[in-house]
């Protein structure tokens, strides 16, 4: 049901761990699952599901289910360096958003994100990276939805790097480098958090319709060589 800490991935400047394969996570049933750093804790709403699959992968059923937590330990700042990391499958490419994490400030539609775009948008592409006021400094994939969908599980991580005046944010899917977008910001802002959630976009509607295995959260760019590190750890658990 659940496997040891996974000593092989990379841990400098992890901030958030939810690894449904793991017991120190998840033990398997019940309302409660655990970063397994920071000490924040999320509950399990509306009747989210659990497989062995994977040997541990939470299942969405694309209506309401969510996990969310009042803890927001995970340190958020302005003009910060950022990775996100997920394991994840999407069963369908509706007309609607499918958010796998949101940290930060719902209300305003800013902060650290990952997610499956509605098919009327990117193609249903999946995207990642920083939202400040509605403006995105992200990227997404060279995927389109339907793609996606027929890719199954895979592993994705965004990285918001600035190697020079603008934020430069890069696309990996399953340890390789996937797309590249230089944004037009040389600077964002973030208001104070008030959410953190997966399957869910906070104030708005945008659950997933799938399966997430593990989500993480770096405060620093990861190089691609780390992207890959952390892939390898992951792809005979997963089969990717």
């Amino acid at each position: 049901m659940g496997i040891a800490y996974n000593s092989s991935i990379v841990t400098d400047g992890l901030v958030f761990h939810l690894d449904a394969a793991n017991v120190r996570s998840y033990v398997g049933s019940g309302n409660t699952s655990y970063s397994l750093n920071n000490n924040i804790t999320l509950g399990l709403n509306n009747g989210v599901g659990y497989t062995s699959t994977g040997r541990g992968m939470f299942v969405l059923d694309g209506t309401n289910d969510s996990l969310s937590s009042s803890n927001l330990n995970i340190p958020y700042a302005s003009n910060t360096l950022y990775s996100l990391e997920a394991v994840c499958r999407f069963n369908t490419n509706p007309n609607a958003y499918q958010t796998v994490f949101l940290y930060g400030n719902s209300n305003q539609n800013e902060g650290l994100i990952i997610s499956k775009a509605r098919s009327g948008y990117g193609n249903g592409y999946v995207y990642g990276g920083v939202i400040s006021g509605g403006v995105g400094v992200f990227s997404g994939t060279t995927f389109t939805g339907d793609q996606i969908v027929s890719l199954g599980l895979a592993h994705y991580v965004v990285t918001v790097t600035k190697p020079g005046s603008n934020y430069v944010v890069n696309m990996y899917v399953n340890g390789q480098l996937n797309s590249t977008t230089t944004s037009a910001y040389t600077t964002y802002t973030f208001n104070t958090p008030n959410f953190l959630g997966l399957s869910s976009g906070g104030s708005f509607s945008e659950p997933v319709n799938g399966n997430i295995a593990m989500v993480r959260v770096y405060n620093r760019a990861l190089s691609a060589l780390e992207v890959k590190q952390n892939y390898n750890s992951l792809r005979d658990r997963y089969g990717i």
